[in-house]
Formats: structure tokens, sequence, C-alpha cells
């Protein structure tokens, strides 16, 4: 097993029990039409992105559940016989929101979309690392979640916080020297498949700027 040594250049976080009340939207995506076409998912990157200051380079995105709320909407068109929207439709698949990244910031470059269970934001650090590795580049890797539909109360056992995200900007380190295993700490209430990120993320705001993670 191999493992490689990162720089965490910059990281964000952001989590509600409900529903996140300021995402910047107007000023992250000034065309109306195309706000209002975004995703939870699509928001909650966006804004995790501005945050690292990355608006354009090689991108991996994670997310277990993906665009629930989007596939709620189709499921329901399809119960009640009512006629299915184009754009849930347009906007329910799994790279939805880094699509919506890619155009607003006109970002060419490659971006990767992930999803493995609670194991999630873990393997989407790994593709970063090896996406760094590779390119000699910084990579911004995300996980987002947002869980907030309709009757989620009924089914929910695994998480407080219905919407949460954490980024980090990640570069291959030039030496090993006061690299971190990545922590453990379980982050009470939120989903498991972003506590892996959500640890670097906590790291990084506590001064520890240098990981080593196994590939």
């Amino acid at each position: 097993m191999k493992s490689v040594v990162l720089n965490i250049c910059s990281a964000s976080k952001i989590y509600d029990q409900t529903r996140i009340d300021d995402l910047e939207e107007k000023r992250l995506v000034p065309n109306m039409m195309l706000r209002r076409r975004l995703t939870r998912n699509a928001k909650v990157m966006l804004y995790l992105s501005d945050k690292c200051g990355f608006q354009n380079g090689k991108v991996v995105y994670g997310s277990c559940f993906g665009e629930l709320e989007e596939t709620v909407k189709i499921a329901d068109s399809i119960a009640f016989k009512t006629t299915l929207s184009p754009t849930a439709f347009q906007n329910s698949v799994y790279n939805t929101a880094s699509s919506y990244f890619s155009l607003i910031n006109s970002d060419t470059d490659e971006i990767l979309t992930i999803s493995n269970g609670m194991k999630t934001s873990l393997d989407a650090l790994k593709i970063a690392a090896l996406q760094s590795l590779v390119h000699g580049e910084k990579v911004l890797c995300v996980a987002v979640e947002c869980l907030n539909i309709k009757n989620i109360e009924q089914i929910n056992k695994c998480a407080n916080f219905l919407e949460a995200g954490a980024a980090v900007v990640v570069e291959i380190a030039s030496d090993e020297k006061d690299a971190h295993e990545i922590k453990s700490v379980k982050f009470k209430g939120i989903i498991d498949s972003l506590q892996a990120l959500l640890n670097v993320v906590d790291m990084y705001e506590n001064g520890i700027t240098k990981i080593r993670i196994e590939l």
C-alpha cells in the first residue's frame, strides 16, 4: 500500500440541522435563471469551493446519496401521475453539482464524481491525492450530503444535520516533515460519508496543514 503526503492549501466546512440559510447564491451565480436551476448539493459545493478560493482546475466531488431532492420529485411525479419536470430529470444524476460548478466557473479541467457509501469522502480524498500526484497540480476535493427531503424523519437513522459539506484544496508535499495521519474524531450527528473530510478540515483549522494518506 502506497502513502502520499499532502499539503492542505485551504479548507472549509458547513452544516445545519435542517437547511443552510445563506449560501451566497446571488453573489456566486448572478444569472437568475441559472441560479434557479441549482440543486441544494450544487449550492453547497459552490459555496465551499468559493471559501477555499478555488474556481478552476481538477476537482473530485463526492456524495453518498446524491441528488435526493430531485429524485423525490421524479418519484412523486410517477406515483401521482403528474407531469415529470425536465429540470428535475436533468438534475437527478450524481454529477449535477460538479457540472454546475464547471459551467459557472468555466472550468474545462477534469472533474471526477465519487460515491462509495459511508467511505465516500475518504475515497474522494484518495482520488484527489492521486490526481495531484499524477498531474502535479492543486486539486479541489469536496463532499456534500443534502438529505432534507419530504418525510425524511420517517427513515432517517443516521444524521441530525440534514445538510452538510466539506472541502479541501490539496497538493503533493515536497517532503514528509511534520506530516500527520488523518484523525478519526466522530463529528456527532453528521452522516459518516463526510466524516473523513470533516476531520481533514478540522485539522487544517487547528493549524495542521500536512497530512499522510494511504492509497
